[in-house]
């Protein structure tokens, strides 16, 4: 893996981490790695999730934080499984899933799950 690319996803991880509120952050360091296999990504009001108890394809879900969207695509190719959305935030959606840490991250966080 490319370090810029471990340097993006610690970055993500710590900003999150730091948006956290007490009793949120505490509920997080007793139930380890409940951040990273759940939320992958915030692209502006949309979240990008994957459920630890969810079941096969692999896919992951946004949503958005008015919960106005809620959508599934696939993590194989990144095709869009339920859920409405405009090609607007289709377009962010595919933007993040063809960047450099999006199917990567997906896959690692899917795969992860499976094993916990």
């Amino acid at each position: 893996m490319q370090p810029n690319i471990m340097e993006k996803i610690l970055n993500d991880l710590l900003s999150y981490y730091l948006g956290l509120d007490d009793i949120q952050l505490d509920k997080h360091l007793k139930e380890a790695n409940s951040a990273t296999k759940e939320r992958v990504e915030s692209i502006n009001d949309l979240n990008i999730l994957i459920y630890s108890n969810d079941h096969n394809p692999p896919h992951f879900h946004v949503k958005s934080k008015d919960l106005k969207i809620d959508a599934k695509f696939t993590i194989k190719d990144c095709e869009l499984m339920r859920g409405e959305i405009s090609s607007k935030y289709l377009k962010r959606i595919k933007a993040f899933y063809n960047s450099p840490k999006g199917q990567f991250v997906l896959q690692k966080i899917w795969d992860k799950k499976l094993n916990a």
